[in-house]
């Protein structure tokens, strides 16, 4: 086969991938080897991390299990923010040690060294709050945590503050968790869960001149990433970086109103449909899945594009597709839990 002949007259991008890239995975797909230097949409597959350059045999591509790919993922935008919370600190030392003329401007960076003083800097700056708190606890809350911090979150919501929190999955399966959801979704405060691997930080009015936030120390060496020890933060530039932090947290993340599943509408996949993204996310092959279904590996992937299609979602976007199945696993699992209550 001449791949070279590939549609290579496209350059349009579908879901995020160019046509010429697709083109070439559907090639690699249905079982080509070699493909030569330069041939289009390559670099492109490189790049995504959807392929990876076969060590043993020169111009020679495996394509990547579903698994893998989330995986990578995950751990790119992880690095990402972590990345972006280190330079914003850099950044605030720099300008600390650097010297300065007279300013009226006010803002920096003040070190919190003990969990005392982080309470304290919540407390101040939650103080006289004029239009939004965002929180983010990538930490196990307890039953006493919530009952002191309930009355005051809904007086704010009460009061006309908007409210945002992200906490982790497993705040899901806490009682206590569940019920302050419960009461500051019902007030209009919005609440989402993550996994885990996101920063922790409060945001007060992150969006007003006079915003400020508190994250948590990000230095390296002994001592440091301590949930009891952070940073305030009032200098605007910094809490702006803040800002666009927390927003990409933000939408990683599932809405929650105190129940256990991750969505609230079910996803309609079929006994097949099932089998198939099982059989993806245990890493095995399209012939594989297609040998235990009984059918050719066409009719696996049709099934994969009608799953794509009524999800809404791009094909090939696999990260997306692994989301939404363990949504429905998750959503699963709360009817019994449900139905027992």
């Amino acid at each position: 086969m001449d791949y070279r002949k590939a549609d290579n007259t496209s350059s349009s991008l579908i879901g995020g991938l160019s046509a010429v890239a697709r083109t070439l995975y559907a090639l690699l797909a249905d079982g080509a080897e070699r493909i030569e230097p330069g041939t289009p949409g390559l670099e492109e597959l490189l790049a995504r991390g959807l392929i990876v350059a076969n060590q043993w045999k020169a111009d020679h591509y495996v394509l990547l299990e579903s698994s893998d790919v989330l995986r990578r993922q995950v751990e790119i935008e992880l690095r990402a923010v972590q990345a972006r919370v280190a330079r914003v600190l850099e950044t605030a030392r720099l300008v600390e040690e650097l010297p300065r003329r007279p300013t009226s401007e006010e803002g920096g960076m003040k070190f919190l060294a003990t969990l005392e003083e982080c309470r304290e800097a919540v407390v101040e700056i939650t103080h006289g709050v004029r239009a939004s708190i965002w929180t983010a606890q990538p930490v196990e809350r307890t039953p006493k945590t919530m009952e002191k911090s309930t009355p005051r979150d809904l007086d704010n919501l009460v009061k006309g503050v908007k409210y945002r929190t992200i906490y982790l999955d497993s705040a899901r399966h806490q009682p206590h968790q569940r019920t302050w959801a419960e009461k500051v979704t019902e007030l209009g405060g919005e609440v989402r869960t993550l996994p885990g691997g996101f920063q922790r930080m409060v945001i007060v009015d992150g969006k007003e001149a006079n915003g400020r936030a508190i994250i948590s120390d990000h230095r390296p060496g002994p001592g440091y990433l301590s949930r009891n020890t952070g940073w305030l933060v009032t200098n605007a530039g910094m809490v702006a970086q803040l800002v666009a932090v927390y927003e990409e947290q933000w939408n990683r993340a599932d809405p929650w109103t105190g129940g256990y599943a991750r969505f609230a509408s079910s996803v309609g996949f079929t006994s097949d449909d099932e089998k198939i993204l099982r059989g993806l996310l245990e890493r095995r092959t399209h012939e594989s899945i297609a040998g235990e279904l009984g059918v050719d590996l066409r009719t696996i992937t049709n099934r994969l594009g009608r799953i794509y299609k009524s999800l809404g979602l791009n094909g090939g976007d696999k990260f997306s597709l692994g989301m939404a199945y363990e949504r429905h696993l998750a959503q699963r699992q709360e009817r019994p839990q449900a139905a027992d209550q």
